[in-house]
């Protein structure tokens, strides 16, 4: 495997620089009024229609390697100026999807064939410089996470030998020292060869000498435009023709010192030179005619004829992609309202557990809004429309057993499905959890925590307590300063959320100014009232198959009516109703271990005699 030069951010710059090469490659056709025909009949931009085969090439050689891997996934997502296909670190390549990708990798490649009949039309090489582009795309993406193998050079080989037909002024020969170049180089760049070939050497001898026949140098410019310039065997510079020629001839076997390297070098320029005859044998055929050759399947090629005008070749080059074109985007257009209703029903079934929760109805409220406000957001994004920068960071403030923590892992679900976060999981601690007894120890704690809780929600409970500004050398401040840190490091894949009662919070948050300008979303989770701590206690024991008789849930609620206001305060909301419902049962079980073969119905019934504390 050959290693790469070049760190995996240095490959995805790369990869977006020869992009926007490409896209100026296109513009050059908008412009020139080459793309004006296929336009009207793709109803597409040239860039739309980039974007999705070059999605497409770049899966291909993801699949042909046979191990797609997330980087590569994000890279074809990333680098094209859109996202056609859909790509996503979670894009999983089913039957379905890896249909359409064929579909349009096998179509004869528009955009190429444009830029050769721009070539031919301008004396341009556009096209040489759009497939070196694309190559090095190619190359970057196959360079990921370590390096490139021999299924890649396979690909690439098997690619260009696909698209180099288009180029209209390259001998075999010259095919084969470009992808040597191309594949055996260890640095990604452009590797078109600005070359003046032994022709145009001829030509300026001939247009040198003073007394040279003005007729034959008219005839040699005509035959140089048409590219089929030949030194006429009289030619008194015939000598100097065979010393230009054994000079290039030198130049085909340079550097190629190692045997298996000359050999594979001559497979390849004679796989090229057989190409090379069948297109030959093919432009003849369509000339006879006085048509366009169009190809029986994708890895055939078209031969561009020039008694056909512009818009009459584009518009028989753009007219067969089209229906293929449009019938991959419909079937990706159907495939996300599919991906999205799935979604929006996973977020609701989230939802309804929200709303199943007793009480709590600020915050089911504040929860919803979050949610609209974030899906907003993607639509902006989406359509290219500025917006403000968001903190997902939040501060859960009220007293202990109010909801927070089973309201958070429900946050974190959604912050998933919505693509906040990778994972969706949640990570509790408190300051045990982060702060260590001795010096720089404190710092790999808050470290391992953060380490865990990468991809979903780090809750911190009485996060308050980190900040303890009467204890001098306290480790809670090197706690905050390290998580500070880690926030903004990990901020595209992290949220955290502090917890505890509001007062103290708002003192903690005071204590560094870093975590004023993270935390600006606040929600306020009320004490339980007594009505909502018994229907709590009905779920309770609802989830443990167990029944409360009415007359039990009466003296529930008559028990809660008696506890002191100094009681209330350490009563816990619902860890203290659990708490009661727990000594109930183990009253329910020392009343029937006395009884002989109970039934079902009093196995699981909670009766007034077992509520008592």
């Amino acid at each position: 495997m050959a290693k790469s030069l070049y760190s995996d951010e240095q490959l995805f710059v790369i990869g977006k620089t020869n992009y926007e090469r490409l896209a100026l490659h296109c513009q050059t056709l908008e412009v020139s009024g080459f793309w004006e025909q296929a336009r009207k009949v793709m109803q597409q931009s040239s860039t739309e229609v980039l974007d999705m085969y070059a999605q497409s090439v770049l899966m291909e050689l993801a699949v042909h390697c046979g191990n797609v891997i997330g980087s590569q996934l994000t890279f074809i997502q990333a680098v094209p100026i859109s996202n056609p296909l859909g790509v996503t670190e979670e894009t999983e390549l089913n039957a379905e999807i890896k249909k359409d990708i064929d579909r349009i990798y096998n179509l004869p490649p528009v955009l190429i064939q444009l830029c050769s009949l721009y070539d031919k039309q301008n004396g341009d090489d556009i096209t040489e410089y759009f497939i070196d582009a694309l190559l090095n795309i190619l190359l970057c993406m196959a360079y990921l996470d370590g390096g490139k193998n021999e299924k890649v050079n396979e690909f690439i080989h098997k690619y260009y030998q696909k698209v180099s037909y288009y180029v209209l002024e390259r001998s075999p020969a010259e095919h084969s020292r470009y992808l040597a170049r191309k594949l055996q180089g260890d640095s990604i760049e452009c590797d078109v060869e600005k070359k003046t070939p032994p022709a145009f050497e001829w030509y300026e001898l001939a247009e040198e000498k003073e007394d040279s026949d003005v007729s034959e140098k008219r005839m040699a410019e005509q035959e140089l435009a048409e590219g089929v310039m030949e030194t006429p065997e009289d030619s008194p510079y015939e000598e100097k023709w065979k010393e230009e020629e054994e000079i290039w001839e030198n130049e085909e076997n340079e550097g190629i010192e190692e045997e298996e390297e000359a050999e594979e070098t001559e497979e390849t320029e004679e796989s090229f030179a057989e190409e090379e005859e069948e297109r030959e044998a093919a432009k003849a055929d369509a000339e006879a005619g006085n048509v366009l050759t169009v190809a029986a399947s994708g890895t055939q090629q078209q031969e561009l004829v020039s008694e056909k005008t512009k818009e009459e070749q584009e518009a028989e080059l753009s007219e067969q992609a089209r229906a293929q074109f449009l019938l991959v985007k419909k079937r990706i257009k159907d495939r996300e309202q599919a991906e999205q209703k799935e979604q929006e029903r996973r977020i609701q079934e989230i939802m309804d557990e929200l709303n199943g929760l007793v009480g709590l109805d600020n915050v089911k409220q504040e929860i919803q809004s979050l949610i609209n406000l974030i899906k907003i957001r993607k639509l902006r994004e989406k359509m290219h429309l500025p917006e403000m920068d968001m903190s997902y960071h939040m501060v859960f403030t009220g007293s202990p057993g109010t909801g927070k923590t089973t309201v958070a892992r429900l946050v974190a679900k959604i912050y998933k499905e919505l693509g906040i976060l990778s994972e969706g999981n949640l990570v509790e601690t408190d300051r045990s959890g982060l702060v260590a007894g001795y010096v720089g120890q404190t710092a790999i704690k808050v470290h391992e925590i953060v380490e865990q809780a990468i991809g979903g929600i780090l809750f911190i409970d009485e996060a308050y307590a980190l900040a303890n500004p009467d204890i001098q050398n306290d480790f809670g401040t090197e706690a905050v300063d390290t998580l500070v840190k880690l926030m903004e490091d990990n901020r595209d894949n992290l949220v955290i959320i502090v917890a505890g009662y509001t007062n103290e919070m708002q003192n903690f948050l005071k204590s560094n100014t870093g975590l004023v300008s993270r935390f600006n979303k606040f929600i306020d989770f009320p004490d339980y009232s007594k009505e909502e701590l018994v229907e709590i206690m009905g779920v309770m024991a609802e989830n443990a198959g167990l029944t409360i008789e009415e007359t039990a849930r009466d003296k529930v609620y008559e028990l809660m009516e008696k506890k002191s206001p100094k009681e209330w305060e350490t009563f816990g909301n619902a860890r203290g109703i659990r708490n009661m419902f727990e000594k109930f049962i183990m009253n329910q079980a020392n009343r029937l271990v006395m009884v002989d073969s109970p039934s079902v119905e009093e196995l699981t019934l909670i009766k007034e005699e077992d509520v008592c504390v």
